[in-house]
């Protein structure tokens, strides 16, 4: 790995987490950038498994050497503690552990002589018409593109939602655990739902390691030690575990809103979430950074620069988001029923096609029709209003 004193690069890489990390590998790993000088720059040592990036797909990806775990079978428990088995398709759910791709990706970028590192804080981005700089804690760099995916929250318009989906997983070490490593609990309601969208979500690693996640789709916060409470109840009484290690524990927050974020700003790239590349209905975040990349290597190839112009995440997309997200905010729909009245009226293969944007306008009134119509109707109704006055 080269530590580079020099300030003029071609390319600088501004955050190396899954989105800063999966451009900068899977470009040089294309040849792309061959000619490049190409910087990272984050204030971590990515040294600790602090994520576990769970994602469907269907067909081969980019990082399937770094799976650590997939299931077809996969099963969403509803608050009245029926289980309902999804009907996967040609989908598997895949567990990818955050240090398995820090380490391999590290790895590789630390034997190519055109990248180099620097451990600091990016604290400003300047655009200029010919370059770019970027100011860290330590010094100031200039380039002529930034990849940026430092998260901020963004400026809101009037009437666009901004949840949490926010989150504590452990990953346990337990002797014989019992359940199925062949099938995962992909959302589990048997808990109380007073916080908001609440749910846990269980993946066998193993016969002896388990891992558990206690999630809330809300609009803050709860108290660090509810989130230990509540994954001990769900272990200890819903799961009836005993005799367990905590081998890990991880905790994060995600943004779900209906916000249009801005790709590109001159010659400043944002990926990742702060690029829209977080779906804002459910919070994932691993396939949608892949297609990006794939975009800004694909446009890269015929012209040298980065400026693609299909959207992952469209208009269309936006607006199904914002309509979910007011009928959560609205209560009239608890989220804990709706989301399993989604998976019960359309088999998880076409669920999965829709969240990934991947099916026709004939397909999405499909499975929108499988849920109640007046809650929709009513937030579509209100999220329509708001844009049309908004552009007056």
């Amino acid at each position: 790995m080269v530590y580079s004193s020099e300030t003029k690069f071609d390319i600088i890489i501004a955050g190396a987490g899954l989105a800063g990390l999966s451009l900068v590998y899977r470009a040089v790993q294309s040849g792309i950038w061959d000619d490049q000088k190409i910087l990272v720059i984050d204030p971590d040592v990515k040294n600790k498994n602090d994520k576990t990036w769970s994602f469907w797909q269907s067909g081969p990806g980019h990082f399937d050497h770094l799976i650590s775990k997939s299931w077809k079978d996969l099963s969403v428990f509803s608050n009245a503690e029926e289980e309902l088995r999804l009907k996967t398709g040609n989908y598997a759910y895949h567990t990818i552990r955050s240090l398995d791709f820090y380490t391999a990706v590290l790895k590789d970028l630390s034997e190519r002589k055109q990248v180099s590192f620097v451990y600091d804080k990016v604290v400003d981005l300047e655009n200029h018409s010919e370059f770019c700089l970027v100011k860290t804690n330590m010094a100031t760099y200039q380039c002529s593109y930034v990849f940026h995916s430092i998260y901020q929250k963004p400026p809101l318009l009037t009437g666009e939602q901004y949840f949490l989906q926010h989150f504590k997983g452990l990953t346990l070490a337990i002797a014989n655990h019992g359940l199925d490593v062949d099938r995962a609990y992909l959302m589990d309601f048997r808990t109380a739902q007073e916080a908001g969208t609440t749910f846990f979500y269980t993946l066998p690693l193993s016969a002896d390691r388990l891992f558990v996640e206690y999630t809330v789709f809300s609009k803050a916060l709860l108290e660090l030690s509810t989130y230990d409470n509540r994954l001990i109840t769900y272990i200890e009484e819903i799961l009836r575990l005993k005799d367990y290690t905590v081998l890990e524990d991880e905790f994060g927050v995600i943004p779900m809103t209906d916000h249009a974020f801005k790709r590109f700003d001159g010659r400043i790239v944002h990926i990742g979430t702060i690029g829209g590349d977080t779906r804002g209905a459910t919070g994932y975040t691993f396939t949608n950074v892949q297609k990006t990349v794939s975009q800004i290597i694909n446009q890269w190839k015929l012209s040298q620069t980065p400026y693609f112009s299909d959207k992952n995440i469209g208009n269309k997309e936006l607006m199904y988001d914002g309509t979910l997200l007011n009928v959560l905010n609205d209560g009239d729909y608890p989220g804990h029923r709706l989301f399993f009245d989604l998976f019960k009226g359309t088999k998880a293969a076409k669920v999965f096609a829709f969240l990934d944007s991947e099916t026709s306008l004939f397909e999405d009134l499909m499975i929108i029709t499988s849920l109640k119509p007046l809650p929709f109707i009513r937030a579509l109704s209100g999220y329509l209003y708001r844009k049309i006055t908004k552009n007056k």
